[in-house]
C-alpha cells in the first residue's frame, strides 16, 4: 500500500464516490446511512486497517461528513492521532548456528514475534511440550527429570491431545506461556518445533503479530522438524519422540550435547492511527459534555493475528457492520443534533475511534488524553454494529443501564416499536469500556454478532438500513434526553460484570480490567477494577501496575494468565504493584 500510484488510483475511485453523495440533510434517513456504509464498507478502502490507506481515506471522510455539519474541529484539528503496532516483521541481526554451523532464517528458521531481541548462547535441552501442570484432573512435569538453567529448550508446539477438543491441555498450550514458564525455569531460549500433528508442512511458524507489544524477555525461535532432528542427533526424531508422547500420554525429556548461538531481531511497524474528534456546543455556554463514539477501523484484508475468524482468506474484511454502521450512525446524529443546538444543556463531542480491534486503544488514548475533563463528561453514548437487527421482536441490545441511576427511568420513556433488551453491565468489548473504567456512565447501542462477524462476508447487502434507521432515531431521543437535562447522571458501578466467555480453566480470578494491549510497559497495566471482587477488596485500584505474583514477574497479560492459572481458591496471593512510581505490596484473599 505504500506504491504512490497504488495510492493515487485508490484516492481517485474514493473521492469520486464520495462527490456522488445525496445533499445533506439535517434529519436521519436511510439514503444518507446507506451512502455512509456504502462508501466506508467499499472494497477500494481495503477493510480500514489502522495506518493503511484505507483507514487513512476513512478518517478523511468522516473529517469531511462532520465538518459539513458546521461542528467544531478540537484536538489536533478535528484528528487526534497515536502510534499503534500493526505487524511485526524480521530485523537484519537473525542468526542461527548449530555446533558452528550456520542455518538459513526463513527455510530453515524464524524468530516468533514475541520473541526478545537478544543473543545467547548454550546447549539445549529437549522438555517435550513445555508443561508443568497440576490440577485435580491433569499433573504433567516436562521438567521433573531435567536441569535446564543457561539452556536453549526445544519445545513441542500444540499439546498432545491433537484432536481433542475439549482437552485440558488447552488452557496451558500458548506459545508465550511455554516461554514464560521456561525463563522462570532459567532457560535462556526457546526453540519452537511443530509437530506433524500441528503442522503437514515442515515449515517454520510464520512471524504473526498477536497485537500485543510485550516481549517474552528471552529469545524465542521456531525451527523446522529437520533442524530439529539435526539437533536431536541419535537421540531420534522429532516425529518419533511426538508420536511416542501422543501415545503413551508420558512426558520425555533429553539433555543434548548440542551448542546454539543465535540471534533473534523482530521489527515491530508502529504505524500513526488517528481518531477524529468534533465538538457540537450548545448555544448557551457550559462545561458540561456527552461523548458520542463509534469505532471506524476493521481488519483490513484479514489474515492470522487480526482477529479474522477465516484467518487463511486474506481478503478484503469490508467489516459494513462492524462498524461502518455505528459510524453512519453518528455522522447521522451529529447532523440531526445539530439543529438542536439551542436547546442542549451539554456540549456533545463525536467521537470515529481508530483501532478499538487492537484492543479499544483510540478510546483508551482519548480519555487518557481527553482534550476536556473527564470529569465533566456525563455520558458516553456508543454505537457499535448497530446494522443487523434480526427482527423486532428480537430487537437490539442496549449496554451499561445500570451505570447510572437514572438510566432505568430515561430508558422506559420512549418505547420503540422493536424489543429493547437492556444490560447493566458498563464493561464489554468496546469503546464505551474505556469510558466507564473512568467513572463514566455509558449506553452501547448494538444488534449483536452474527455469522458473518469479523469475516469477508460483512458486506452491507446484508444490512437492513430502514431498522438501522429506527434504531438512530430512538437512540436520538435518549441522547436529547439527556443533553438537554440540567441534572447530571449519577454514576454507579455495575459490579463484576459479564465473565470472559474464554475457555481458560482458571480456577481464580482477581476481578480486573487488563490492559489487553500491552501498551503499559513493565507489568500489567490495570484498566478497572470490578467491584466487590478480590482485587478491590485487597486493595488494589485502577492505575495500577501489576509486577509479580507470589515472587514471579509480570510483565504483560501472558504472564498474569499464566501465573493466575496456578493459583488456588481460598489461599491468599501476593500481589506486587507499582502506584504512582512506588512499589506495594498487597496480600489478595482469592
Amino acid at each position: 500500500m505504500k506504491n504512490t500510484t497504488y495510492l493515487l488510483s485508490i484516492a481517485i475511485i474514493f473521492f469520486a464516490s464520495c462527490t456522488s453523495q445525496p445533499s445533506k440533510n439535517i434529519n436521519i434517513t436511510t439514503a444518507e446511512i446507506y451512502e455512509h456504509i456504502s462508501i466506508l464498507a467499499s472494497d477500494s478502502l481495503l477493510g480500514r486497517y489502522p495506518g493503511d490507506a484505507g483507514g487513512i481515506m476513512s478518517a478523511e471522510y468522516i473529517h469531511k461528513q462532520l465538518s459539513e455539519y458546521n461542528l467544531t474541529p478540537i484536538a489536533e484539528q478535528g484528528y487526534q492521532s497515536f502510534k499503534v503496532v500493526t505487524n511485526c516483521e524480521t530485523g537484519k541481526n537473525n542468526s542461527f548456528t548449530i555446533n558452528g554451523d550456520s542455518i538459513k532464517i526463513e527455510e530453515d528458521f524464524l524468530p516468533i514475534a514475541f520473541s526478545e531481541n537478544t543473543s545467547a548462547t548454550g546447549k539445549v535441552a529437549f522438555v517435550g511440550y513445555g508443561f508443568e501442570i497440576e490440577t485435580e484432573s491433569l499433573k504433567w512435569n516436562d521438567y521433573k527429570d531435567i536441569d535446564v538453567s543457561n539452556k536453549w529448550l526445544m519445545i513441542l508446539s500444540e499439546d498432545p491431545e491433537p484432536n481433542n477438543m475439549m482437552s485440558e491441555f488447552i488452557a496451558f498450550s500458548n506459545n508465550r506461556a511455554k516461554a514464560i514458564l521456561a525463563k522462570d525455569k532459567g532457560a535462556i531460549g526457546v526453540l519452537l518445533v511443530n509437530g506433524v500433528n500441528t503442522s503437514k508442512k515442515d515449515i517454520p511458524q510464520k512471524l504473526t503479530y498477536d497485537q500485543n507489544i510485550s516481549t517474552s524477555g528471552i529469545p524465542v525461535i521456531s525451527i523446522t522438524r529437520n533442524i530439529a532432528n539435526i539437533i536431536l542427533g541419535s537421540a531420534g526424531t522429532i516425529e518419533k519422540i511426538e508420536e511416542d508422547i501422543i501415545t503413551s500420554k508420558n512426558s520425555k525429556s533429553i539433555d543434548l550435547d548440542v551448542e546454539i548461538n543465535a540471534t533473534a531481531n523482530v521489527i515491530q511497524n508502529r504505524v500513526e492511527a488517528r481518531n477524529v474528534v468534533f465538538e457540537l456546543k450548545a448555544t448557551t455556554p457550559t462545561d458540561k459534555y456527552i461523548v458520542i463514539g463509534a469505532h471506524f477501523d476493521h481488519l483490513g484484508m484479514g489474515g492470522k493475528g487480526v482477529s479474522s475468524r477465516m484467518p487463511d482468506t486474506v481478503a478484503v474484511h469490508n467489516g459494513a457492520d462492524d462498524n461502518a454502521s455505528g459510524v453512519a450512525g453518528i455522522i447521522e446524529l451529529a447532523g440531526y443534533l445539530s439543529s438542536k443546538a439551542d436547546t442542549l444543556t451539554h456540549n456533545i463531542i463525536f467521537i470515529a475511534f481508530d483501532a478499538e480491534e487492537m484492543g479499544t486503544l483510540g478510546s483508551k488514548y482519548f480519555v487518557q488524553n481527553s482534550p476536556v475533563p473527564t470529569e465533566n463528561i456525563t455520558a458516553m453514548i456508543n454505537f457499535d454494529m448497530i446494522g443487523r437487527m434480526k427482527a423486532d421482536t428480537i430487537g437490539i441490545t442496549i449496554g451499561g443501564t445500570g451505570t447510572a441511576k437514572e438510566f432505568d427511568s430515561l430508558l422506559n420513556v420512549h418505547k420503540p416499536y422493536f424489543m429493547t433488551h437492556f444490560s447493566t453491565d458498563g464493561y464489554g468489548p468496546s469503546d464505551h469500556a474505556p469510558f466507564y473504567s473512568n467513572d463514566i456512565p455509558v449506553l452501547f447501542f448494538t444488534t449483536g454478532a452474527h455469522g458473518d462477524y469479523h469475516t469477508p462476508l460483512d458486506d452491507i447487502e446484508k444490512l437492513d438500513i430502514e431498522k438501522e434507521t429506527d434504531i438512530l432515531t430512538y437512540a436520538s431521543k435518549i441522547v436529547i434526553d439527556i443533553a438537554a437535562s440540567d441534572s447530571a447522571l449519577t454514576f454507579q458501578s455495575t459490579g463484576s460484570g459479564a465473565k470472559n466467555s474464554r475457555r481458560t480453566r482458571l480456577k481464580v480470578t482477581l476481578g480486573i480490567i487488563p490492559d489487553v494491549a500491552g501498551v503499559v510497559q513493565g507489568g500489567l497495566g490495570i484498566d478497572g477494577v470490578r467491584k466487590g471482587g478480590p482485587a478491590e477488596k485487597g486493595g488494589i485500584i485502577k492505575g495500577d501496575k501489576i509486577t509479580a505474583i507470589n515472587g514471579e514477574a509480570v510483565t504483560s497479560i501472558y504472564d498474569y494468565m499464566f501465573r493466575l492459572s496456578k493459583l488456588k481458591p481460598e489461599t491468599t496471593a501476593i500481589i506486587e504493584v507499582e502506584r504512582n512510581g512506588e512499589k506495594q505490596v498487597l496480600l489478595i484473599q482469592l
